[in-house]
């Protein structure tokens, strides 16, 4: 985030593929290195960066930087890393110049994975990329990413329709609530995106500012024509007396599990929820939403990302920086598989993978948009969003939650961390 159509044997085999090498020798040496995308911080002068990280806790090189390439003519970095089913690279970006592109990935001499570069994309004007899947329209396959700015407005947002070939624009899917009738369906600052059969639901997060508008509906598109087709309001609670912010959304379904009842779960930024929409496939009808988890009831905040393996289902929750875990085949409903994985604050995107020695790991990054702290002077600080910026990669014994150790990416190499990712795919079983 992440759960989406792609389970880890395809992207395990794409990685193959790029790299030629044997199963047992690719996951030797690359099964812990992760991608990250790293923020520049002001105050400390560095750029934004893609770069690939080691991360296993027994090898001599925990935490350091294995390849890297800058980004320093963006003024706002990268912001998601996702593979495609084919095995390309593709990071969403905050910056207006460069809203999507796609990443290179080569081999230097002795055959180690460095970062060639990256390639802004032609978005068509759509801004802010948050969210990336590939699903099927009409039986055809495409790359569909939402952008929360849209076109722009105070009541912006898309979501762009790509041809996964040529990476080129094939529809825009906008719905402006001021331009569309009283009661039709609308997208505005969509984020989170998740899709089973022919149904795609879109959450309304918060405009790129910060404060222009938040929003509190998920958006149902038919994948038949590609047009929005129904609201949803996910809110309830509001501990910080805002909308809801509903930011990453799972539509749970048979194919993640064959005991799971389809069912959108939605999580609440500042709501601090997890809600569920029942859907029947029979009727291509939603239920009546519900809160399954409250974050009140709970002392947790900020739900965040849906992460899976093959029998569990993770939440990061970045207050106080825990991830909770539950029983896959439980789905929709939330039974606890496990104890809590005790991260820092920020807890938000994780993958899972194993150590040397073959243990299974997993590792949490901490942040939430890796804004500044305003104790620095930092002019990137926002009120309560910088509470939320530990700058760490924790990594944890992925049975028993024991911290095995961390890296502090301020302290190390004065920047933030935006976004962690497997390399070459194989650091995750199911994505949003």
């Amino acid at each position: 985030m992440k759960f989406n159509h792609i389970s880890r044997g395809v992207l395990i085999g794409a990685g193959l593929a790029l790299t030629g090498l044997s199963p047992a020798l690719s996951q030797e040496r690359e099964e812990s290195q992760g991608m990250v995308l790293l923020r520049g911080l002001p105050t400390l002068d560095t750029k934004h960066s893609i770069a690939i990280v080691e991360l296993d806790p027994e090898s001599d090189q925990f935490g350091e930087i294995l390849s890297e390439v800058e980004q320093p003519d963006i003024e706002h970095p990268l912001h998601h890393l996702y593979y495609s089913p084919n095995g390309r690279l593709y990071a969403t970006g905050l910056d207006p110049s460069c809203s999507l592109a796609e990443v290179g990935l080569a081999r230097d001499a002795g055959g180690a994975p460095v970062i060639s570069g990256f390639t802004c994309l032609d978005t068509q004007g759509q801004m802010v990329g948050e969210d990336i899947m590939w699903a099927n329209s009409n039986g055809q396959e495409y790359m569909f990413v939402t952008f929360m700015g849209g076109t722009g407005g105070d009541d912006g947002g898309s979501v762009g329709v790509f041809d996964p070939q040529t990476n080129e624009v094939v529809k825009v899917i906008e719905a402006r609530k001021s331009q569309v009738s009283e009661g039709a369906p609308f997208i505005m600052y969509p984020h989170g995106i998740s899709a089973f059969e022919d149904r795609m639901v879109v959450t309304s997060t918060v405009h790129p500012d910060l404060a222009t508008g938040v929003g509190n509906m998920l958006t149902i598109i038919d994948l038949n024509d590609l047009e929005p087709i129904e609201n949803i309001l996910v809110e309830k609670e509001k501990p910080l007396n805002f909308p809801s912010s509903p930011v990453e959304v799972l539509f749970a379904r048979p194919g993640m599990h064959p005991d799971i009842e389809p069912a959108i779960l939605a999580n609440t930024m500042f709501g601090f929820e997890t809600w569920k929409v029942p859907y029947d496939a029979s009727s291509k009808t939603f239920g009546e939403a519900e809160v399954i988890y409250s974050g009140v009831a709970n002392e947790t905040a900020v739900p965040l990302e849906f992460y899976g393996t093959e029998d569990e289902l993770f939440i990061s929750h970045a207050l106080p920086g825990v991830v909770k875990r539950y029983e896959l085949a439980a789905l929709p409903e939330l039974v606890s598989s496990g104890p809590d994985i005790v991260a820092d604050p920020g807890a938000h995107h994780m993958i899972f993978y194993t150590s040397a020695s073959g243990r299974d790991l997993i590792a949490v990054q901490n942040n939430l948009l890796n804004l500044g702290n305003g104790a620095d002077d930092d002019p990137t600080d926002v009120d309560f969003i910088a509470d939320l910026a530990s700058h760490t990669i924790s990594v944890h014994d992925l049975e028993t939650g024991e911290r095995l150790a961390t890296i502090d990416f301020k302290e190390r190499y004065n920047k933030g961390v935006d976004n962690l990712e497997g390399l070459f795919g194989s650091g995750f079983v199911h994505h949003h």
